[in-house]
């Protein structure tokens, strides 16, 4: 299988290269480490990236938000932004260009990791015949982890079979139902699952852990731990969103991305 290809945009040495170092050991292939936007720009338009990690203040007359812009005329590469600062002017400017998610530094492993997989999987989609949500569905079928999709209101309009062994239900059984109350969370580990929540990744895009660690009981009653990510989806012209979610069963001691 072919390496997903990262390119870094970072003018800190330090923090570039445990960058690079940290995505190298996720299994991923960094194909260039700019400290300017115009070294970003020329290098995303040679070496054609699936994902750029781009701080948004960098050296240069040009910034990360402007950069991400100019690259926009060209590319349709998702970009996450990385930032020390998450000032709603910044946020407000970066939510304009076609960015993937911003992570503000220093940058948990983990979250990277899902945001860089969810933007990859997101950009797939766009190559794909069908509405959306079908062709989310078509990925999700023959996804290792459990995928559900649910709609604005909490509830599963779709879930794949890795999902039915996770939750002992079968696809049928869990269409329309509430997805927290069939994961039965605690109330101490929901987070900010909810409206809350929902509101927020719908504002960003982006993902949002609902929360990043969990345990839930099966049908049978079995508590397991796992992993949750969440990201949206958007129909054609504005049509109608939905949320999507990863659910993988974890050791969270032993957590490898890879």
């Amino acid at each position: 299988m072919q390496q997903k290809k990262i390119l870094i945009v970072e003018d800190e040495g330090v923090v570039a290269l445990s960058l690079q170092s940290i995505l190298t050991k996720m299994g991923y292939t960094i194909i260039g480490t700019a400290i300017t936007g115009d070294e970003a720009i020329t290098l995303a338009r040679e070496r054609h990236p699936d994902v750029i990690l781009m701080d948004i203040h960098i050296k240069g007359s040009l910034d990360g938000i402007q950069t991400t812009e100019k690259i926009n005329e060209f590319s349709d590469v998702p970009v996450i932004y990385l930032t020390a600062y998450a000032d709603d002017e910044t946020v407000s400017r970066a939510l304009k260009t076609r960015s993937h998610s911003y992570l503000v530094k220093p940058v948990n492993q983990r979250e990277l990791y899902s945001n860089i997989e969810f933007a990859i999987y997101k950009r797939r989609l766009k190559d794909r015949v069908g509405t959306s949500q079908e062709n989310l569905e078509l990925l999700l079928t023959n996804f290792r982890e459990a995928g559900f999709i649910m709609d604005l209101k909490n509830r599963i309009v779709f879930s794949n079979s890795a999902a039915e062994v996770l939750t002992g239900y079968t696809a049928e059984n869990m269409k329309g139902m509430n997805f927290f109350d069939l994961m039965n969370l605690a109330p101490s580990q929901r987070g900010d699952a909810g409206d809350d929540a929902i509101q927020k990744i719908l504002a960003l895009e982006a993902i949002d852990y609902l929360p990043p660690v969990a345990t839930f009981s099966t049908k049978s009653g079995k508590r397991n731990t796992i992993l949750i990510r969440t990201g949206m989806i958007r129909e054609d012209k504005d049509e109608g969103k939905n949320l999507f979610i990863l659910v993988k069963e974890m050791d969270p001691a032993n957590f490898s991305p890879k």
